[in-house]
């Protein structure tokens, strides 16, 4: 029995010793495997990014000789068919590229216009790729983008409302350095030296922006990061323009070009005829019925020295007729008569003296209107040869020079019609006393004669 129980144990760790050596070597070979299997996939691993890149450099080359061959396989109307379609495709997206470039260009173009001169040293790069020529279509548009993104970013600063400095004119025409306070659509303007400070006016064919003075104190305050109150014209600067051209009294003086001197030059000339005549009238005064009666009373008594002294008593033209007709009285009525028409002549003569003048100041100021019109409209259609008819505002020069010089013409030529007319009425009264008491003077002196 012990024997039996001492076999089994023999054999038992004969197993166990041989199951021992077997797990071993099965360790070793599964270890071996897997040092193969992890060699093989970095392998694999390294491998694979090559062959990906010649799978599809495999598949684009099958993919563009199966295109190949498909075109092989069609018919040349077919193929020529396509071929066009293609280029009309082609042709397409060039357009789309070329208005897409262009319309940015434009915007990128009136961003620059409405820029002002310091903005744009800040915005210089963007702008200039606008004029860049000879590059890429990708090259071009991206830097059209550019642009876009530079007008975006100067919107969202004009929406909060920004300080830059640069430079402005004043209404003399004096360039001034200062501060612009820019919001929105709307500027202002304040002086470094603090003596000019308003809205500010675009205006085309200006470097620099115009400022029209107003509101000094708010602009100040804003300007320095405070708040304040400021008049806003919606009409961007047109009405407060306006508004400054008609208080401008001399700008329509400026308006009416060279020929508007001259006009004013006959119209001073005119007034001062008009003036001196008008004195030498109202220093006039029609004598009374008896002074003629005591001349003649005087003459019937024969004293002489008496006719005289009354005739130069006259503040009239009809004295010096009086006093001439006097040395002839001895010669009978018939010679005084004559020697009154003589002197009649004189006084017509004397009476009509500066009328001339306000008469052809009257004829002369409308054709220098009309002068200056021409002129004017001449101006006008040299510019429109050079500008066109595109924009007015060239045009409105000329248009204004034509206007106004027909306008002064006109308000010199009626008032110097009207006083040419009064006066003259006047000194054709005065010659009619003149000629009716020479005439009494002369029937008196006949029935004299009859009497005796």
């Amino acid at each position: 029995m012990k024997m039996i129980v001492t076999i089994w144990v023999i054999l038992l760790g004969t197993l166990l010793s041989s199951m021992a050596q077997d797990l071993e070597s099965i360790q070793r070979d599964l270890d071996g495997s897997i040092s193969r299997l992890t060699k093989q996939r970095e392998l694999i691993a390294a491998e694979k990014p090559a062959l990906g890149q010649a799978f599809q450099t495999t598949r684009s080359d099958l993919v563009e000789k199966r295109r190949k061959i498909r075109i092989a396989r069609m018919a040349k109307s077919d193929r020529d068919e396509l071929l066009k379609e293609l280029e009309k495709k082609q042709y397409l997206y060039q357009q789309d590229h070329e208005y897409i470039t262009g319309q940015l260009r434009d915007y990128g173009l009136k961003l620059e216009i409405f820029l002002l001169p310091s903005e744009r040293v800040l915005h210089g790069a963007a702008l200039e790729a606008l004029r860049e020529q000879g590059s890429l279509p990708a090259e071009m548009l991206q830097s059209r983008l550019a642009v876009i993104e530079t007008g975006i970013d100067r919107l969202e600063q004009l929406m909060g409302g920004y300080v830059v400095k640069g430079e402005a004119v004043a209404p003399d025409g004096e360039l001034k350095q200062g501060s612009f306070a820019l919001a929105g659509p709307l500027a202002w303007f304040i002086a470094d030296d603090d003596t000019l400070a308003g809205a500010v006016v675009r205006e085309r064919g200006l470097r620099s922006p115009r400022v029209l003075p107003g509101s000094r104190g708010a602009i100040k305050t804003i300007v320095a990061g405070g708040s304040a109150e400021l008049d806003i014209d919606v009409t961007g600067g047109k009405a407060l323009a306006l508004a400054t051209l008609e208080n401008d009294k001399l700008d329509i003086f400026r308006k009416g070009g060279f020929w508007i001197w001259p006009i004013l030059g006959i119209a001073l000339f005119s007034a001062l005829c008009g003036v001196v005549k008008f004195i030498q009238i109202i220093r006039i005064f029609t004598p009374q019925s008896e002074w003629i009666a005591g001349i003649l009373a005087a003459v019937r008594e024969g004293d002489e020295q008496k006719a005289a002294s009354l005739a130069q008593r006259a503040s009239h033209p009809v004295a010096a007729v009086m006093q001439r007709c006097l040395t002839y009285v001895k010669a009978g009525p018939d010679v005084v008569e004559e020697v009154l028409y003589e002197q009649l002549i004189g006084v017509q003569n004397k009476l009509q003296s500066w009328l001339p003048f306000i008469a052809i100041t009257a004829a002369t100021a409308p054709l220098l209107g009309l002068l200056g019109t021409v002129s004017g409209m001449i101006r006008t259609f040299n510019v429109i040869t050079i500008s066109g008819t595109g924009d007015a505002k060239p045009l409105a020069g000329g248009i204004s020079e034509a206007l106004v010089t027909t306008l002064f013409g006109l308000i010199v030529a009626i008032p110097a019609l009207i006083i040419h007319a009064l006066l003259s009425r006047r000194c054709q009264g005065i010659f009619q006393n003149t000629e009716k008491l020479g005439l009494t003077f002369v029937n008196g002196l006949r029935n004299k004669d009859h009497q005796t």
